[in-house]
């Protein structure tokens, strides 16, 4: 973090953004035209992404509608198998909660925590 002295003499440090570089970042905007577009990192997260929303629409019963969906996710997290995974399993999350948002009439974001990495033992207990 940075910090600067305004005038007061006072230190003040610049702010992260809340959820830090673990969190899938979700929106989606609703079409007339069937079809989903996805804006994502990588192919295999569009995919997901992409099934998702339509899952979630045919659900709301609405499956003759499209959109747009776009997904920002942490490059950090996909490092390892296990990120992998945790991160399609939030951007699944996080597509369902906008689709059904944007559904109700709200925004159509949604914020979704990736979860940490289990911990492993390397010695015996």
């Amino acid at each position: 973090m940075t910090a600067r002295r305004p005038r007061g003499g006072r230190t003040v440090h610049a702010r992260r953004p809340r959820g830090g570089g673990r969190t899938v970042r979700v929106r989606f905007s609703v079409r007339e035209l069937p079809g989903i577009a996805v804006t994502a990192p990588d192919e295999g997260a569009a995919a997901a992404a992409r099934r998702s929303a339509q899952r979630a629409l045919t659900e709301a019963g609405r499956g003759h509608l499209g959109g747009r969906v776009e997904l920002r996710a942490p490059r950090t997290a996909t490092r390892s198998p296990h990120g992998r995974r945790a991160v399609r399993r939030a951007a699944d999350r996080a597509v369902a909660l906008a689709v059904a948002a944007c559904l109700r009439g709200d925004t159509g974001t949604a914020h979704v925590p990736i979860p940490p990495p289990p911990m492993t033992r390397t010695s015996p207990p």
